[in-house]
């Protein structure tokens, strides 16, 4: 058997197995089609990555494909109110999960910032409907998912627009809540991504539990981001690209607000910002009239920039 062939049996092999033993996953619920895809990663081997798209509105136009890039602790299917606006105004929205979050195995600590572009390139090519008559790439990305999103944007130039959520350009060093005395420090809660309160009729998007629940259980991963988010405070971005960033109130304990407009004012300053005052980290599950103003004022700035 020659070596190549033989590298080939090898890597079947070792992917059957695998599949094998699969780990038990949270399945997407519905009206996700989703599946749980092996992917080889240079960080980790071989991982199991929970991936899918939410089909689009078939009463109206197709309007192109999306991709969400989730923030740290986050989940795909944790954002539905958003995506639903989105798909009913005809947008197919691809999302997936990363290491060690939702659905997915491995560790958020093998993961890094460019990587997570990588992988979404990966979901994208799965997923996407017609790219050859919409061959566009949009990326909504939210905090962790903000900053991959405008790292991929700034250094890869395979992306055409970007909404970023309170994007982690300017990342907080302690972030939700602190409990020292207990030995807990840096808690990603929900009552510190949003000031929704759930219950009494108001349903709670949050499908998925988080984890990790503190960058301080990841701390590989929270240093590649905080390195990522300085050299991109520098880094230009190209005047063909088009963007939109909801920029979350004075209390987000996650990002500085202030300090992200200040730095895209420079690095990209054709860019389209808004801030949602009184919003915590969370803009598009926050409370009424904040969440559903975020969702319009994205859906109005992609009709436009579809033009």
């Amino acid at each position: 058997m020659t070596r190549p062939l033989l590298a080939l049996t090898i890597l079947f092999l070792s992917l059957s197995a695998l599949a094998s033993e699969q780990p038990s996953l949270t399945p997407c619920p519905a009206p996700w089609n989703c599946e749980v895809t092996p992917f080889i990663l240079k960080t980790d081997g071989v991982v199991f990555i929970r991936n899918g798209y939410l089909e689009e509105n078939q009463n109206v136009p197709f309007n192109g494909n999306i991709i969400f890039y989730e923030g740290l602790g986050d989940s795909m299917v944790n954002h539905q109110p958003l995506f639903q606006k989105l798909t009913d105004a005809g947008y197919r929205v691809i999302a997936f999960d990363y290491m060690g979050q939702g659905g997915s195995s491995g560790s958020m600590d093998d993961t890094r910032i460019l990587e997570i572009g990588k992988l979404g390139n990966k979901i994208w090519n799965l997923h996407a409907r017609d790219l050859t008559n919409f061959p566009k790439k949009t990326i909504l990305g939210w905090s962790t998912g903000g900053l991959a999103a405008y790292t991929q944007a700034a250094l890869e130039g395979d992306v055409d627009t970007v909404v970023l959520i309170a994007p982690g350009i300017s990342p907080k060093y302690f972030v939700g809540e602190q409990h020292p005395l207990r030995g807990e420090i840096d808690l990603i809660t929900i009552p510190t991504l949003t000031t929704q309160i759930y219950g009494e009729g108001i349903l709670d998007p949050h499908i998925d539990p988080i984890k990790p629940d503190s960058p301080v259980k990841i701390p590989c991963f929270s240093i590649d981001l905080a390195l990522t988010a300085k050299m991109m405070r520098s880094t230009p971005m190209s005047r063909r690209m088009k963007g939109f960033v909801l920029l979350s109130g004075n209390k987000d304990t996650y990002v500085d607000a202030k300090e992200t407009r200040r730095i895209l004012r420079r690095t990209a300053p054709h860019f389209s910002l808004k801030q949602y005052h009184g919003a915590l980290h969370e803009i598009d599950n926050e409370a009424e009239p904040i969440s559903s103003m975020a969702h319009q004022d994205i859906l109005n700035f992609l009709a436009q920039s579809d033009r």
